[in-house]
């Protein structure tokens, strides 16, 4: 894990990470059967166990917790969504995250499936914001860099958010608003999926 950190999910291989912990490489191979193995072991051991969230409080808060916790650890670790599994992610870390976010959203009375791919969307909304911010970089000083490209004629809507202010921050991305005001959107989203199962 330290040396994805470090160097990329590209540096983890057997030699080095048997060189870390001083053994041979064939010593390792007792343990992993593979580099794929040993990059599956090293990205569940990122993710760490779930916190406990607040067992009295709703679904939401819940939810939000959750959220807020797997992005705190995929942005420290964001190597990790380099990961291409062979397999479910079925190490322990990952489960643990698995079922602690399904004991959160279960809380809402959706069925079983509902719960899951309710959870699978905010589990996606998490990973997108940890992943635009590395494919887009910290985001500040957007405005002036559309402003000198943009042609209000040619592009409107654009020029008309730049003119609003919406581009003007000077927070890296994403800052605590970004991501509060997309998990509201998320939520609301399973909100109105409960109503309208209520309703049926």
């Amino acid at each position: 894990m330290e040396i994805a950190d470090g160097d990329g999910i590209q540096a983890i291989t057997m030699a080095a990470v048997a060189g870390r912990l001083g053994l041979t490489t064939m010593a390792l191979y007792r343990h992993v059967d593979s580099r794929s193995d040993l990059v599956a072991v090293a990205a569940d051991a990122a993710l760490g166990r779930p916190p406990a969230t607040s067992r009295r409080a709703g679904w939401r808060r819940q939810v939000g917790e959750w959220a807020r916790a797997e992005l705190a650890q995929l942005q420290a670790h964001a190597w990790v969504l380099d990961v291409i599994l062979e397999g479910p992610p079925a190490g322990p870390n990952n489960v643990a995250w698995m079922d602690s976010g399904m004991q959160a959203i279960g809380r809402t009375g959706l069925d079983p499936q509902s719960a899951a791919s309710a959870l699978l969307v905010v589990d996606g909304f998490v990973r997108s914001m940890v992943g635009q911010a590395r494919q887009y970089g910290p985001g500040t000083g957007w405005a002036r860099a559309l402003a000198s490209v943009v042609d209000p004629d040619e592009f409107p809507a654009v020029s008309t958010a730049l003119e609003a202010g919406t581009f003007d921050d000077d927070e890296a991305f994403p800052s605590d608003q970004d991501v509060e005001f997309g998990l509201s959107v998320v939520l609301d989203g399973i909100e109105q999926l409960i109503a309208a199962g209520s309703r049926r």
